[in-house]
């Protein structure tokens, strides 16, 4: 009887870790042999643990199980065999082993092991779900990041338009054009110069693309003498524009030029690089 009672504990081990796919080979092999040799009461608690297993399968995406949650499930299913063994001892004892399948009685046991793996289930797939939100959210964390930059990027260009736009707007304004010099004959641009207001806007196009260790510098030609109106750097050979936001304080009659040379980075005092850009102010 006792040997008959540990077979039956077998059974019913092997029988939770075949409907969850849980088993290697060698036991998955052990179980059919048991199953094909079966009481109808270890066929009638193998298709109710079948039975749970399928439910859970229509209620959660499948998982396939590592070794370790296999060795979590199988103390569990010992710890809740120990617990009913110890509760229920004396009427698992009376249960006749010619007992008709189709009778009322209902085996708890195997209904509180079906139950702990329903359990065990459960919240191994809420984990795993809890995971994949916490990516989820993580990826739309940098998606709005990005657009942010975007933002950010867009809402300075605008300023810096608005303020372009502000200097065309002024009431007087005058235009010197500028032509490429011997060193780079292509090149051209414009100046538009708002003389009250001490600003400027510099247009270039076709210069060259300039060094690390290099800028372009803007100068205007005051009383014939070169005044640095700030440098700025060429990064293609795409038409670009430039803010001056510091004109070298100059009327229409004392400003003689504008001239633009290639300068060590952060600009000289005085020119001693290439001229690319020059252009006279008509002082009529």
């Amino acid at each position: 009887m006792a040997n008959q009672q540990t077979d039956s504990d077998k059974f019913e081990e092997l029988c939770a870790g075949y409907v969850l796919h849980a088993l290697e080979e060698e036991e998955r092999k052990e179980f059919e042999q048991m199953l094909s040799e079966a009481s109808d009461e270890e066929r009638t608690l193998y298709q109710e643990m079948w039975s749970a297993a399928n439910q859970l399968a229509f209620t959660f995406e499948p998982s396939a199980p590592s070794p370790e949650l296999k060795d979590r499930l199988m103390d569990e299913i010992r710890a809740q065999e120990d617990k009913a063994d110890t509760k229920g001892a004396d009427n698992i004892s009376s249960i006749d082993d010619t007992q008709d399948p189709g009778d009322d009685d209902f085996n708890w046991s195997a209904f509180a092991v079906a139950a702990s793996f329903a359990l065990i289930v459960v919240c191994l797939s809420l984990i795993f779900y809890s995971f994949n939100l916490s990516s989820t959210i993580t990826e739309k964390e940098e998606v709005i990041a990005k657009k942010e930059t975007t933002i950010t990027e867009l809402k300075s260009e605008l300023q810096r338009k608005e303020e372009m736009l502000s200097i065309l707007e002024a009431r007087e304004i005058d235009l010197v054009m500028m032509a490429g010099l011997e060193v780079n004959p292509s090149g051209y641009g414009k100046i538009i110069w708002n003389a009250e207001r001490q600003q400027a806007l510099l247009q270039v196009s076709n210069l060259p693309t300039v060094p690390e260790d290099k800028d372009y510098q803007l100068w205007l030609i005051k009383d014939n003498k070169p005044v640095s109106a700030g440098v700025f750097a060429v990064k293609d050979e795409k038409d670009k524009f430039f803010k001056i936001e510091e004109m070298a304080e100059a009327t229409e009659q004392s400003a003689n030029a504008f001239a633009v040379t290639m300068e060590p980075k952060g600009g000289v005092p005085q020119p001693t690089g290439d001229m690319y850009l020059m252009g006279n102010v008509n002082n009529e």
